[in-house]
């Protein structure tokens, strides 16, 4: 039986996974009614959820239950990384005043000083920023599956948070994600598109609008 994590108000655990009959019987915004499937792929919500991913500002004033947080942080640490290096750590953030001077050291940080929790994502010395972005989509990513809204931020000055964070010599905070259950009625600040696919891949060099033979 394929099951899931999920969490209710009965508790956290897992649960039978539904199956749809089609993606199209999936409510969504209509900005994404241009959306084409590929074949096979009627069943994946795995793909409806990377794709519909978005970024969530307004939080519930409750606390994410730990068991739930703990979820996240595991598909955080199960992220891949270059050589499998895992030249990272994460900074788990639940104190006011440690949250709001952490803010600080971002602009555009109001989601961070209204989630419960913040994640702080570490960059080791030996660490690679790409490994800093898979981690955070991970983290969004699962947070989602768990019905925990996220929103990633920016420390500008990340010499600040370094120090605000006590971390190691060399160790680099840039980023963070925001974490909180939705608040009733939230959503993303708008459901904006993307540009068509058109505009954004070229065929063996740049600038080739289509394939060679194509």
């Amino acid at each position: 039986m394929v099951s899931e994590w999920v969490y209710t108000r009965n508790g956290f655990g897992r649960r039978a996974k539904p199956r749809l009959a089609s993606l199209d019987s999936v409510a969504r915004p209509a900005v994404f009614a241009d959306w084409s499937y590929a074949l096979g792929m009627d069943d994946n919500i795995r793909y409806q959820a990377v794709v519909g991913l978005r970024a969530m500002r307004s939080y519930a004033d409750e606390p994410i239950p730990d068991e739930v947080l703990t979820a996240i942080l595991e598909a955080a640490r199960w992220t891949g990384s270059a050589k499998n290096q895992q030249q990272w750590a994460f900074v788990v953030v639940v104190d006011p005043d440690q949250r709001d001077r952490l803010a600080e050291c971002g602009d555009f940080t109001d989601p961070m000083r209204n989630a419960p929790v913040t994640i702080a994502l570490v960059q080791e010395p030996e660490g690679y920023e790409f490994d800093s972005g898979r981690v955070a989509q991970n983290i969004m990513l699962a947070a989602d599956a768990l019905g925990v809204a996220s929103c990633p931020l920016t420390m500008h000055r990340d010499g600040d948070a370094a120090r605000v964070l006590g971390l190691p010599e060399g160790a680099r905070c840039r980023y963070v994600i925001a974490l909180g259950l939705p608040a009733p009625g939230s959503g993303p600040m708008r459901w904006g598109g993307r540009k068509p696919l058109a505009e954004l891949v070229h065929w063996d060099s740049y600038g080739a609008s289509t394939r060679a033979g194509g």
